[in-house]
């Protein structure tokens, strides 16, 4: 009996390209999902059950199983992801979506691409990599390792992606264009130039994300203190998670560019501090963040903007959720 484990019940939109290519290929008789979330434990996607941890893949009969490595949200992840499932020994497969044409492409037998992905001729895809709906790696492209790339971002001919890359959702990388290892490409950002190795190229800040810092005199001065419990509290409800370490990254806590707008708007409207955008990329953490914040805010400086009130800020935030 041939079996499929998908590992992360988080990403439905993997599990039926899973079931797509099955049904196009007939190469597992059973298909299931793992998750380290006991909250998820019986529960199921699109048919599909979560029937245990990561570590179930220590008793499975390795000559006819296949494993594949759902989780998308950070390159990081996905990679550490990657690391842990290929220490039980089982081969990796590949989801290509029956509608994607490979023909000249050269592919990792584990790289994932969804439906109505182009894959130029001349380019090559990385061990690990996925291309989600709507993609575009245009011809000689080439694509490192444990790099994602969202829904409809386009690179262009003979881009060069590092290993770890994100590019994020409706982002265009021009021709010739070289972006190093780590580094991420915000949501709808246009790119230009060459990017360094862990690098943040961020969209157009300035419309989405609010322009120079704003202060409100009415705005309460908040501590340190109350800061981080605030921006704990949300991102504890944006992300679902109650353990979130204030060192950590935002984005390596499963963060995306969209929860980061979300968050952005709660904080504005619940703390009475604006945030921008590229704060967000520039103080990752909450204590980070929160220290930033004190020193901004804290002091009851002049506004930018005197008399704003707290209602006109939520619709200036609300405004830039719904442009995003």
């Amino acid at each position: 009996m041939r079996r499929l484990f998908l590992c992360g019940a988080g990403n439905s939109e993997g599990v039926r390209l899973a079931l797509r290519v099955n049904e196009s290929e007939r190469r597992w008789d059973s298909i299931a999902l793992l998750d380290d979330d006991p909250e998820k434990r019986g529960h199921s996607l699109l048919g599909i059950p979560v029937t245990g941890r990561f570590e179930r893949l220590a008793a499975v009969d390795r000559e006819r199983t296949h494993v594949v490595n759902l989780i998308a949200r950070t390159t990081g992840g996905r990679a550490r992801a990657g690391e842990r499932i290929a220490s039980f020994g089982i081969p990796f497969a590949g989801l290509i979506s029956p509608d994607v044409d490979l023909l000249g492409a050269e592919i990792a037998s584990d790289v994932m691409a969804y439906q109505n992905a182009t894959l130029g001729p001349e380019s090559s895809v990385g061990s690990g990599s996925v291309v989600f709906m709507g993609a575009a790696v245009g011809h000689e492209c080439r694509v490192g390792r444990h790099c994602v790339i969202a829904a409809n971002a386009v690179l262009n001919a003979r881009v060069v992606l590092g290993d770890g890359v994100y590019v994020g959702s409706n982002a265009v990388v021009l021709p010739e264009i070289e972006i190093g290892a780590g580094a991420t490409i915000g949501a709808g950002a246009v790119v230009i130039g060459n990017v360094p190795a862990g690098a943040t190229v961020v969209p157009n800040v300035g419309a989405v994300a609010g322009g120079a810092q704003e202060r409100d005199d009415h705005a309460p001065a908040r501590s340190r203190a109350e800061l981080v419990r605030g921006i704990a509290r949300i991102w504890s409800e944006i992300l679902e998670r109650s353990d979130i370490d204030h060192s950590k990254n935002f984005f390596d806590c499963g963060g995306s560019s969209l929860l980061a707008l979300r968050m952005l708007q709660r904080m504005e409207s619940e703390l009475e501090v604006s945030v921008r955008l590229v704060d967000l990329f520039q103080y990752p953490s909450i204590a980070l963040l929160a220290d930033h914040l004190q020193r901004t805010t804290g002091s009851g400086g002049r506004s930018a903007q005197l008399g704003r009130t707290r209602a006109e800020r939520r619709r200036a935030a609300h405004a830039r959720l719904r442009a995003w």
